[in-house]
């Protein structure tokens, strides 16, 4: 029998559809991947808030303490920011127009840039003196590649953080 029809390009029917199938099933793979990252990356953020809330719990619940906090969160995070939303702005005004949608939240505790920290932009940090945190620059940031301080004195009833 000649089987002509099958053999247009040379090629057998089977053997077009296994390298489709082995293309489709490439891409499914890189697509998957990809969200697991996501999903890393979220975690990660995810982590940072819930690490740094029982750091600063520790700090509160102690007489007194001082101690540094390392900061993990995913590349694209640039800095970490305290800020008072409802008090008067006085430093680094490129931050704030990151962050001043987020007034209507109560929040103290934001990631730079926004968009990149995986829908977690911003948190509130119970037991923290923001007051204090922004008296001289609000808001106050440090760069994700330094470390948080977290300082709380004998007579404080909340932790500062520098």
């Amino acid at each position: 029998m000649n089987k002509r029809a099958q053999e247009t390009m040379g090629m057998p029917f089977g053997v077009i559809f296994a390298i489709f199938l082995i293309v489709v099933f490439v891409v499914v793979a890189f697509i998957a991947i990809s969200n697991f990252l996501d999903i890393g990356n979220a975690s990660k953020v995810g982590m940072f808030y819930q690490d740094l809330q029982t750091e600063v719990n520790k700090a509160r619940n102690s007489q007194s303490s001082e101690f540094e906090f390392k900061i993990n969160l995913p590349n694209k995070i640039e800095k970490v920011c305290f800020a008072n939303l409802s008090a008067k702005i006085t430093s680094n005004f490129e931050d704030y127009e990151m962050i001043k949608n987020y007034d209507i939240y109560e929040a103290n505790t934001f990631l730079l840039p926004p968009e990149n920290a995986e829908n977690m932009q911003w948190k509130n940090i119970n037991y923290i003196n923001i007051t204090k945190i922004t008296e001289s620059k609000n808001p106050y940031c440090v760069l994700v590649s330094n470390n948080l301080k977290i300082k709380k004195d004998f007579y404080d009833k909340l932790v500062k953080i520098e």
